[in-house]
C-alpha cells in the first residue's frame, strides 16, 4: 500500500512538472510584448530627441482612429482579410492534406478600410451644407496627416530603425537563460538493466555577455536529479557550475569591430530622425505646391527579415546591415541636391502651372477666366447679331464671332475635365482620400485673382436678363411697372459694385511703396499714371452713374406711352450695361496693381553657407561618408592574424547533494590559438574595394555639394527672374484690359444713320475679330500673371525649404517669414579646429551641460543647445566661407548625462 502511494506520488510530481513546463512555455500574451516593444522605441527616439530641429515627442506608430486606414479591430489578433477563393482552398486542404483548423477563430473581416472613417470627417475639415468637404490649405495638410499612407509608412520607418537598435544594444546586455526539462522513460524486461521507470528532471540556468572589446563571457549552473520509479525508491542528484571567457586580441578584437553595428544603427536612428523632421518640410511643400524634393527616412536594418543588422558584413558599398547604397545613406546615395528651379520654360510669357494644392486653385481660376471670356462673348454676339440685322457688320464677322464661342466651349469643357482629373489624382495620391469623395475648393488663396468678382458678372447677366425682358414685353403697364423696379435694383447692385472697385483702387496704396522701390524711373512715371488714371476713371463713372440715376427717376416720373418708356429703358440699360463693363475693367486693373512680392535679398555663397549650417540631410550626408570611412578600419581587421586567448572550467557536486561542490572535481583550461595570416586574398579584395567605395563616396559628398549650390543658385535665378517677369505680365494685364475696352466701345459707338438711298455705315472688317484677340489676350495674360505670381510664392517656400531654415508649426504649417536679412545671421557648425586646445575623447570629461557661444554671444538655444549628444562635435566640419568666429563652451539650461 505504502508502495503504491510513493508511485502515485511520484506520478504527481510527473503531472505538475508537465503542467508547469506548459504554463512556462506559454509566455506572455502578444499585447504585452508589443507594448513593451513600443516603449523601448519611444526610450530610443527620446533619447535622440536631443535637438529641437528634429525632436519627435510623444512618438507613436499608432493610425488616428479617424483615418480611413484605421484598424478597428485588435492589432495582436487581426480577423482574416478577404482571401482569393481559389488560392484559400490551400490553407484548408494542400497535398491532399488537412490544413490548421484555427485559422478563421479570429473572424474574417468584410472590408478594409475603417468603417466609420466618413462620419469623423468634420471633426478636422469643414463640411458644408451639400456634404463637401471644404479643402482649403490648411485642411488638406490636416487630412493628408489623418490619411496619407506615405506619412505613415515613413513614421514606421523611423519606428523599425529604433528597433533595430534595441536589438543591437540587447546584443550588449547581460542576457539570462534558463530552462526545466522533465523525461519519463520505461524499459522493458528484457532491456539492457531490466524492467525500469524513471523520472528525470535537468534544470539549467545562465548567462552570457558580449564585451565592448569582441569578447564574450558565459556561465552557468545545472542540475540534473533522476527518480527511480519502480523497485525501492531511489533518486540522484548531481549539479555542474562552468563558465567560457573567450577574447580576440588581433583579428576581430577591438572596439572598431565590437561595436561597429550598435554604432551604425545608432546613427541611422539620428539620421532617420532628421530626415522625418525634413520629411514633413517637403510633405508640406508636396501638400501646397506638389513638390516633395526631399529624401525620406531609409532603414539599415531589416535584412533576411530581422531586425538589427542580421547579416552584416560590412564589405563593400551595398554590405548587408545597411551600409552604403543598400540603404541609400552612401556610396552614391547622397540627396538633397534640391532647389532647382520648378519650371524649366515659361510658355506664352508665364511660368506654368504648380502642382498640389494652388495647382487646383491655379486649374480653377484660369477656368473662371475662359468661363467669364466665353460669357462676354455671348453677350457681345447679340450685339453683333443685333448690329447684322441693321446691316452695319457682314455676316462673315459674326459668324467668326460664333465659331469662336464653339471652340471656346470645347476648350472649357476640356479643362473641366482636366480639373476633375487633377482634383480625385489630389485626393488619392496625397490626401490619401478616395477619388469619390466631395470636394469644394476653398479659393480664398487666389482672390487677388479674380480681377472681375462675381459681383460684377453677376450684375453684367442681370442687366443681360433685363434687356431679354424688355424685348419680349407686352405693351401694359404692369410690365413697364415691373421693368422700372427692376431697373431701379440694378441701380442698387451697381452701387454696392462701385463702392467694391472703390476699395479695390484704394488697396493699391497698401502695396504702392513696395513696389515704387523696386521700378525704374520711366517704370515708376507709368505706374503713378496709371494709378491716377484708374482714380480719375472712376469719378468719371460715379458722375455717370449719378446721371443716370436722374434719367431712371425722370423715365419712372413721366406719364409716356409704353413704347416710348420701354426706348428710354433699353437706352438706360446699355448705358448701365456699358458703365459696368468699364468699371469691371478699372476692378481688374486695381487688383493688378495691387498685388506685389518680396524681393529676396541673398545671394548664392550666402544661401550655400546657409544651407551646409542648416539642412539636415547634408548633416546625414556628412556622417554617411564617416560610415564609409569607417569600414575602411572595420575591413582592414580582417588582414591581421588570428589570435585568441580563452578561459573555461567547470566543477560539479559529489554524492547526492545538489549544492556539494568539490574543488577537487573542478576542471580548469586556458587556451591560446593562434592563426597566421597565410590566406587573405578575399579579405585582401574587400580591404581594397572598401578603399575605392569611400573615395566614391567622398566624391559623391562634393557632388551633393554641387548639387545644393547649383539648386540654390538655379533657385535664386529663377525667383528673380519670376519678380522681374511678374511686373511684364502685370503691364501685358493692363495692355490686355485697355484694349478690351477700346474694341468694346468701337463696337457699342453709334452708327451715323444711313443717308436716304444709301446702305447704312458698317464697322471696320475686323471690328469682330479685334475684340475676339483682346479677349483671347486677356484670358492669357490674366493666366500668365497668375501662373508668375504662384510660382514665385512657391519658389519662395522651396528656398525656405532648400536654406534648411523653413519652420513648421505644430501642426505642419509653414509659418511664412521673410527670407531676408540672412547676412550676418548665419548658422555655422561646430568643427573641431574651431575648439582649443584637444577635444576630450571620453565623454565624461566634457562639462555636465553645453552650449555654444559665438563671439562671446549666446546663440539661438533652438538651433545650438545638443543636450545628451556630442556626436556632431566629431562629425561635422566647418562651412565654407568667411573666417569661422570664436567658439567657446558654456554652461546651457538643459543638462547632459553620460553612462
Amino acid at each position: 500500500m505504502a508502495k503504491t502511494r510513493r508511485r502515485f506520488s511520484n506520478f504527481k510530481l510527473l503531472a505538475s512538472a508537465l503542467v508547469a513546463a506548459a504554463l512556462m512555455s506559454s509566455g506572455c500574451s502578444r499585447s504585452l510584448y508589443r507594448q513593451r516593444a513600443d516603449n523601448d522605441v519611444a526610450r530610443m527616439i527620446a533619447e535622440k530627441s536631443c535637438d529641437p530641429r528634429w525632436s519627435l515627442s510623444n512618438f507613436n506608430i499608432n493610425i488616428d482612429p479617424r483615418s480611413r486606414y484605421f484598424d478597428p479591430y485588435s492589432a495582436e489578433n487581426p480577423p482574416m482579410p478577404e482571401d482569393d477563393p481559389v488560392s484559400h482552398r490551400f490553407m484548408h486542404c494542400v497535398d491532399g492534406k488537412r490544413g490548421w483548423d484555427h485559422w478563421h477563430d479570429n473572424g474574417n473581416r468584410p472590408e478594409l478600410e475603417n468603417p466609420n472613417w466618413q462620419s469623423h470627417l468634420s471633426e478636422y475639415a469643414p463640411v458644408n451644407e451639400k456634404g463637401e468637404v471644404v479643402l482649403s490649405l490648411d485642411s488638406a495638410l490636416r487630412i493628408a496627416y489623418v490619411h496619407s499612407p506615405d506619412h505613415q509608412d515613413v513614421i514606421e520607418t523611423v519606428y523599425l530603425s529604433a528597433l533595430d537598435v534595441t536589438t543591437e544594444r540587447f546584443a550588449f546586455d547581460t542576457q539570462f537563460f534558463g530552462g526545466v526539462g522533465s523525461t519519463f522513460q520505461h524499459l522493458g524486461s528484457l532491456a539492457n538493466g531490466g524492467e525500469a521507470n524513471t523520472f528525470s528532471r535537468d534544470a539549467d540556468i545562465g548567462f552570457t555577455r558580449r564585451l565592448a572589446t569582441a569578447g564574450t563571457i558565459m556561465a552557468g549552473f545545472a542540475n540534473d536529479v533522476v527518480f527511480n520509479l519502480a523497485g525501492p525508491d531511489s533518486s540522484s542528484t548531481i549539479s555542474l557550475l562552468n563558465f567560457s571567457i573567450i577574447q580576440p586580441l588581433l583579428r576581430g578584437a577591438g572596439r572598431d569591430i565590437a561595436l561597429e553595428q550598435l554604432t551604425i544603427v545608432e546613427r541611422a536612428l539620428l539620421a532617420n530622425m532628421r530626415a522625418y523632421a525634413q520629411w514633413r518640410q517637403g510633405f508640406y511643400t508636396n501638400v501646397a505646391v506638389g513638390e516633395n524634393g526631399v529624401t525620406e527616412p531609409n532603414r539599415r536594418g531589416g535584412f533576411f527579415g530581422g531586425t538589427g543588422l542580421s547579416g552584416f558584413t560590412g564589405q563593400g558599398a551595398g554590405g548587408f546591415g545597411g551600409v552604403g547604397s543598400a540603404s541609400g545613406f552612401a556610396g552614391g546615395g547622397f540627396g538633397g541636391g534640391g532647389g532647382a528651379a520648378a519650371a524649366s520654360g515659361f510658355a506664352g510669357g508665364g511660368a506654368g502651372n504648380v502642382g498640389g494644392f494652388l495647382g487646383l486653385l491655379q486649374s480653377l481660376q484660369e477656368i473662371r477666366n475662359s468661363r467669364a471670356s466665353l460669357n462676354l462673348q455671348l453677350r457681345t454676339l447679340g450685339l453683333l447679331e443685333s448690329s447684322r440685322d441693321a446691316g452695319i457688320i457682314d455676316l462673315t464677322q459674326v459668324d467668326q464671332f460664333r465659331q469662336s464661342i464653339e471652340s471656346e466651349k470645347a476648350t472649357l469643357l476640356q479643362a473641366e475635365n482636366g480639373l476633375e482629373n487633377s482634383l480625385e489624382g489630389y485626393k488619392t495620391g496625397t490626401l490619401g482620400l478616395p477619388p469619390d469623395l466631395p470636394i469644394a475648393l476653398d479659393d480664398s488663396l487666389i482672390e487677388p485673382f479674380q480681377l472681375i468678382e462675381s459681383s460684377t458678372t453677376e450684375l453684367q447677366d442681370a442687366i443681360a436678363d433685363a434687356q431679354i425682358r424688355l424685348g419680349d414685353i407686352a405693351n401694359d403697364n404692369a410690365d413697364i411697372t415691373s421693368s422700372l423696379e427692376s431697373a431701379a435694383q440694378l441701380e442698387a447692385e451697381f452701387e454696392k459694385v462701385l463702392a467694391s472697385v472703390e476699395m479695390n483702387v484704394a488697396g493699391i496704396g497698401q502695396s504702392q511703396d513696395q513696389r515704387e522701390q523696386d521700378l525704374s524711373p520711366q517704370e515708376l512715371s507709368a505706374f503713378r499714371r496709371d494709378v491716377d488714371q484708374l482714380s480719375e476713371s472712376l469719378r468719371n463713372l460715379q458722375t455717370r452713374f449719378d446721371e443716370i440715376s436722374k434719367t431712371r427717376v425722370e423715365i419712372a416720373e413721366q406719364s409716356e406711352d409704353n413704347a416710348t418708356t420701354t426706348n428710354k429703358l433699353v437706352v438706360w440699360l446699355r448705358e448701365l450695361i456699358d458703365m459696368v463693363g468699364e468699371l469691371s475693367l478699372v476692378q481688374a486693373r486695381a487688383k493688378v496693381e495691387s498685388l506685389a512680392v518680396d524681393p529676396i535679398d541673398l545671394d548664392p555663397r550666402t544661401a550655400f553657407d546657409i544651407a551646409l549650417g542648416n539642412r539636415l540631410d547634408i548633416m546625414n550626408n556628412r556622417a554617411a561618408l564617416v560610415d564609409t570611412w569607417r569600414l575602411i578600419q572595420f575591413n582592414a581587421d580582417a588582414l591581421q592574424s588570428d589570435l585568441t586567448i580563452s578561459f573555461d572550467g567547470n566543477v560539479s557536486t559529489t554524492g547526492n547533494d545538489a549544492l556539494n561542490f568539490r574543488g577537487a572535481t573542478s576542471n580548469l583550461q586556458a587556451r591560446v590559438r593562434f592563426d597566421a595570416p597565410l590566406t587573405r586574398l578575399l579579405e585582401r579584395n574587400n580591404f581594397r574595394q572598401q578603399l575605392i567605395e569611400y573615395q566614391r563616396s567622398r566624391r559623391g559628398l562634393i557632388q551633393s555639394y554641387d548639387g545644393v549650390f547649383f539648386g540654390l543658385r538655379a533657385r535664386l535665378r529663377n525667383l528673380e527672374q519670376l519678380r522681374v517677369n511678374l511686373e511684364i505680365q502685370r503691364r501685358a494685364t493692363i495692355i490686355a484690359i485697355r484694349r478690351v475696352d477700346l474694341t468694346r466701345e468701337d463696337l457699342n459707338e453709334p452708327q451715323a444713320p444711313a443717308q436716304p438711298g444709301e446702305p447704312a455705315s458698317q464697322l471696320g472688317p475686323t471690328a469682330a475679330t479685334n475684340l475676339l484677340t483682346a479677349l483671347n489676350d486677356l484670358r492669357q495674360t490674366q493666366n500668365n500673371f497668375m501662373s508668375v505670381y504662384l510660382n514665385y510664392y512657391a519658389n519662395r517656400m522651396l528656398l525656405a525649404r532648400d536654406l534648411g531654415t523653413m519652420v513648421l508649426d505644430q501642426d505642419g504649417r509653414w509659418v511664412d517669414a521673410p527670407l531676408s536679412g540672412f547676412g550676418d545671421q548665419r548658422e555655422m557648425t561646430l568643427g573641431i579646429e574651431s575648439l582649443e586646445g584637444e577635444i576630450p575623447m571620453v565623454p565624461p570629461a566634457l562639462p555636465e551641460n553645453l552650449q555654444v557661444l559665438i563671439n562671446d554671444v549666446p546663440s539661438d538655444e533652438t538651433y545650438h543647445t545638443y543636450p545628451a549628444d556630442t556626436s556632431m562635435l566629431y562629425e561635422t566640419s566647418p562651412v565654407a566661407g568667411p573666417e569661422p568666429p570664436t567658439v567657446q563652451l558654456a554652461p546651457a539650461e538643459v543638462p547632459i548625462s553620460y553612462e
